[in-house]
């Protein structure tokens, strides 16, 4: 799965979006260590450079379809439809984002 972004993907998802990435794909859990270890190395080089800035990968958890776990996130479920977020374990893919760490 390639690392950029089509115009129309970053219109839906916003610009932090960097890609979807599944479990059971070894290829893919190999590109998004490869996204932190890029990450970790430009925080590194920004508090060289004495910046008041780090950036962190947020992972959101998707279900996907025929998810065993799905049970838990609908009404009666152990979280219930608001749950907020699905949590990485019961995850079958996530969207990986990049934000901007706030400086306080």
């Amino acid at each position: 799965m390639p690392l950029c972004v089509p115009y129309n993907r970053a219109a839906k998802y916003g610009t932090s979006f960097i890609g979807t990435f599944y479990y059971d794909d070894p290829s893919d859990m190999h590109q998004l260590d490869n996204v932190r270890k890029m990450v970790s190395n430009m925080n590194k080089d920004l508090k060289i450079a004495n910046k008041d800035y780090q950036f962190y990968v947020k992972c959101q958890g998707r279900l996907g379809k025929n998810n065993p776990n799905a049970w838990k996130y609908k009404r009666g479920g152990t979280y219930g439809p608001n749950a907020g977020s699905i949590r990485l374990s019961d995850a079958t893919r996530v969207d990986a984002y990049i934000y901007r760490r706030n400086p306080w």
